[in-house]
């Protein structure tokens, strides 16, 4: 068994909130594997390959903190930020947090991990 059932309860319930930003997602993909769990591929579309390395993913909070990370880099991205830094001006922070919401919503115990994802630069 590669998780305990109230691991492998907890993570679906995270996939099924993050359901439609993983189905938008042109880099993300979550899969199934029968050796490691769930793993989560990031995709380079110009390339058509993966890029870096695959996540297999120990736990929800895991699987959280990769997702709303990845959100913050998706408005990062659109405003043409220093992605490097991950630091996040005043709109970008309020931009972050307006698609944070929706999850948080369905997930507010994760409320931590996603205050992490990002900073506001000074």
């Amino acid at each position: 068994m590669l998780y305990t059932k109230e691991q492998e309860e907890e993570i679906r319930r995270v996939i099924r909130v993050f359901e439609g930003y993983l189905k938008d997602s042109p880099y993300l993909d979550l899969v199934w594997s029968d050796k490691v769990g769930f793993v989560l591929l990031k995709i380079s579309t110009e390339h058509r390959s993966l890029e870096g390395e695959s996540l297999v993913i120990e736990d929800a909070e895991t699987l959280c903190e990769e997702l709303f990370s990845e959100i913050a880099l998706d408005v990062l991205l659109e405003s043409g930020n220093d992605h490097e830094s991950m630091a996040a001006d005043e709109a970008e922070g309020a931009e972050i947090e307006r698609r944070f919401l929706p999850f948080l919503r369905e997930l507010p115990e994760y409320g931590t991990i996603a205050d992490g994802c990002y900073g506001v630069a000074e």
